[in-house]
């Protein structure tokens, strides 16, 4: 950020830490899926289940991450952001929520049918997951795939995120979180950002 141009950076240095993790969801329950033989899908998935619900996690701390720092910037009011490779896109609405649409239904329709059905008893995963990701297909929408977001004033923030109470106090988080290479850190912010 640089207050004296009045420019902030449109992703503080997340795609590093998660460039390895996004799509690798969709990839490891496709290829778990595309096992024809149920009785081996049964005694692989609790195997599949914890690699799932380690790259859910990573997801669910980026996108919490990617909402606080929109949140965070947008308390500077009609700075220029630097870095949006998507601006100027022509994007459609399916286009870019496929993945997180993806993880929507993944997280509430089709690994609580699968642990039920191969392991004979409900999902225990972290509530805050679906939240996160609906929130944040609810974020990717109102601002259209950030195609039209050039300064801080541009972004709209989904209904459900109050305003940060401690802006700085979350930045330092967020920096945190970036240098020790632990994203997953930024769910213990899911407070500052959700009613």
């Amino acid at each position: 950020m640089n207050k004296k141009d009045k420019t902030v950076l449109f992703d503080p240095g997340f795609a590093p830490l998660v460039i390895d993790y996004i799509g690798q969801t969709g990839y490891s329950y496709y290829t778990f899926s595309a096992v024809p033989d149920v009785k081996l899908k049964r005694l692989n998935f609790p195997h599949t289940l914890r690699k799932l619900e380690k790259l859910i996690k990573i997801n669910a701390s980026f996108y919490l991450g990617c909402m606080l720092w929109a949140s965070y910037i947008k308390t500077f009011d009609d700075y220029k952001i630097e870095g949006n490779m998507l601006l100027g896109e022509d994007a459609k609405e399916e286009e870019y929520t496929n993945e997180i649409s993806f993880l929507v239904d993944l997280v509430k329709t089709q690994l609580p049918k699968d642990s039920k059905y191969y392991l004979s008893k409900p999902l225990n995963m972290d509530n805050r997951y679906l939240t996160i990701f609906e929130t944040y297909k609810d974020f990717l929408i109102i601002n259209q795939g950030f195609v039209n977001c050039s300064k801080t004033n541009q972004i709209e923030l989904p209904k459900n995120l109050k305003p940060l109470e401690n802006a700085e106090i979350v930045n330092e988080k967020i920096q945190n979180a970036i240098k020790n290479n632990s994203i997953e850190d930024l769910l213990n912010c899911y407070e500052e950002i959700f009613m």
